[in-house]
């Protein structure tokens, strides 16, 4: 099985999977391009010693995922000639992509033409947070395990997942799906918040400026996961206002609604920091500790809640990108993907493609009949 992993939204790439295993992966640009374009679809296929005409199957990851607050797209596909159709030539539309997206039980949807100018791929569009889950467990060295994605939103709502994912029979069961564990988002509204915008290219700044420090104050200790659901919480669950209100901040921004912005796209809010303001820096340092003691504390409390049933735990997603806690966390039953922010999902994608799918002795790529993916049963 060969398969050509996309990755269309921001940190866009290109993966190329043989048989279940990485051959080539290929970033759009070098810092978080939106998209693919036909010279990295090319040099990820060179790498791999393939051509277009030797891939079985495409996996598309956010293909409609980036869009400005207009609606418009941030990556221009009509450029070089993308799209996808269905069989009867109709373009897969926007809507196509919402109603999969708000059906938690599905994770991959087609099959599909990818078009690539004048040429054709079948695909399958696949989940965002599936996809950090399934690279989780398929990079992982279980063949069962509870695998948790925890990441910012995807543009569609969720902010993590939990499937038990397991070898024996190809299945995948979504045990949960939403945004009602959101410390992420929280870490970076509060990155722009401090002036370091857009959030997106920044995601270290919080860890520089805390460093060590932590705030071990009870009352903040109210904002972390599990406190901040429990009845009673003033603003059960939201932990931007309960951040908002323990730092006493008066002026309070208007823009806390997720873009994935990047340089020079979106708007400033009146009300963030100014980052380049020396006298600003001891501000900006303690919300920094504040922040980074509740987001560190939720991740800790909901990570070893999980461990509690006794599991194998594979996580992926941006959690990834704080080292301390997945160092502190990973064990012989808890394993952390590498890398974050993205990187992974071309990747992951194809490599979960390449498990569900199978070539029969005719060479047509069929279903794995174990398997419970949203598929047809022969791409020929």
């Amino acid at each position: 099985m060969k398969v050509l992993g996309l990755n269309c939204g921001y940190n866009g790439s290109v993966s190329v999977v043989v048989d279940g295993q990485v051959k080539s992966f290929v970033k759009t640009g070098d810092n978080f391009d939106r998209g693919v374009t036909k010279t990295v679809i090319k040099e990820a296929l060179d790498t791999a010693g393939l051509k277009l005409r030797n891939i079985d199957v495409a996996s598309v990851v956010n293909w409609f995922s980036d869009r400005y607050p207009d609606g418009q797209e941030c990556w221009d596909k009509n450029e070089e000639g993308f799209s996808l159709t269905k069989e009867n030539g109709i373009e897969f539309s926007l809507q196509d992509y919402i109603d999969f997206y708000q059906n938690p039980s599905q994770v991959a949807l087609g099959t599909y033409n990818l078009n690539i100018g004048d040429q054709v791929v079948p695909c399958m569009v696949v989940d965002h947070i599936f996809t950090h889950s399934a690279y989780a467990y398929l990079t992982s060295p279980f063949d069962n395990c509870m695998s948790i994605c925890i990441d910012t939103q995807d543009g569609f709502g969720a902010t993590n997942a939990i499937y038990w994912i397991q070898d024996s029979d190809k299945s995948f069961r979504p045990w949960r799906r939403d945004q009602q564990f959101a410390p992420l988002n929280t870490y970076n509204s509060f990155t722009d918040y401090i002036g370091n915008y857009p959030a997106i290219e920044n995601l270290s700044v919080i860890q520089e400026l805390a460093g060590d420090k932590r705030n071990d104050d009870p009352k903040l200790n109210t904002w972390a996961w599990p406190n901040n659901i429990q009845m009673g919480n003033l603003f059960h669950g939201d932990q931007w206002a309960g951040l908002m209100s323990y730092e006493q901040v008066t002026a309070v921004p208007d823009k806390i609604g997720y873009f994935p912005s990047l340089t020079n796209e979106g708007t400033v809010d009146d009300n963030w920091l100014d980052a380049k303001d020396t006298g600003l820096t001891d501000r900006r340092t303690s919300i920094a500790i504040d922040v980074l003691t509740i987001v560190e504390n939720s991740i800790r409390s909901y990570v070893n809640t999980a461990k509690d049933f006794g599991n194998n735990v594979a996580i992926g997603g941006k959690v990834t990108m704080f080292d301390s806690l997945v160092k502190e966390l990973s064990d012989d039953k808890t394993f952390f993907t590498q890398p974050h922010n993205d990187e992974e999902l071309s990747a992951g994608s194809a490599l979960f493609i390449s498990d569900q799918l199978m070539k029969n002795k005719k060479g047509e790529i069929i279903t794995n009949t174990k398997s419970k993916i949203t598929a047809k049963e022969v791409i020929r």
